[in-house]
């Protein structure tokens, strides 16, 4: 669901004068520590917007004000708010990075900012991460949820990873972990969601292969070497060798 609250505090954050109360909230910017103190008001207001957009941060988030209130009322100044000063901690590593490290590695030109790692979200955890965490603490119920919540949320944009390739290493990972129920659950989402997938139905091959089911692993690689014709050499192998009788000892 589309947080219209953000985005028109996005477009008011994008604004040269804001029109409520006629003051300029970028002009005459007092205590910057790590932008420079000559700052233009234009350059002050694309960082600001680009944190807010990077990080999925609000104002108040960092600056003193209450949401609701306008943003020329807000002590832009003060350094009470704690994330405020994280903030400057990340914007030294973030100019470290882009002017010391890429041009050691001989990448000059590039740069990172705070989208890079953030993707527009408060914490830059990866999707295998944070689906990990609600496997751990809730299951497979957990787990569920939790995929449900951020593909409703978040699909089509680049905060969370949902591409079968990255869900199927992630439900591979719960079988390292002691949880092929987990896995296999994982798999079902996949597989809900996108039918035609090679990576789920090969994963779930290997799960029953592991686990001594040739039948169902055999089933499972037929199907994906429907999902994808060009894997059936190395896939048949593995379905010769399953029906290959037991050699005696």
């Amino acid at each position: 669901m589309i947080n219209y609250r953000f985005v028109i505090s996005l477009l008011l954050l994008s604004l040269p004068v804001l029109a409520f109360s006629q003051v300029n909230i970028y002009d005459n910017a007092q205590n910057l520590k790590v932008l420079p103190e000559n700052t233009s008001s234009d350059t002050l207001r694309n960082t600001m917007k680009g944190f807010a957009l990077g990080t999925g941060f609000r104002c108040s988030a960092c600056h003193v004000g209450e949401e609701g209130q306008p943003l020329a009322d807000y002590d832009f100044a003060s350094d009470e708010k704690e994330l405020k000063g994280k903030a400057r901690v990340m914007l030294k590593m973030v100019n470290s990075i882009n002017s010391t490290l890429l041009a050691d590695l001989g990448e000059a030109g590039t740069e990172v900012s705070c989208v890079t790692c953030h993707r527009g979200v408060n914490k830059p955890v990866l999707t295998s991460a944070v689906l990990a965490a609600a496997a751990d603490e809730n299951g497979i119920d957990g787990m569920t949820a939790k995929y449900t919540e951020l593909r409703a949320r978040y699909y089509g944009s680049h905060s969370y990873d949902f591409t079968d390739m990255t869900l199927s290493e992630f439900a591979g990972s719960r079988v390292a972990a002691g949880h092929p129920d987990q896995a296999m659950a994982m798999l079902d989402l996949i597989l809900k969601d996108n039918p035609d997938s090679f990576m789920a139905q090969f994963t779930y091959a290997e799960i029953y292969h592991r686990a001594g089911n040739a039948e169902l692993a055999i089933e499972r690689y037929q199907k994906a070497i429907e999902a994808n014709p060009t894997a059936s050499g190395f896939l048949q192998q593995r379905i010769d060798q399953l029906k290959a009788p037991a050699k005696e000892n």
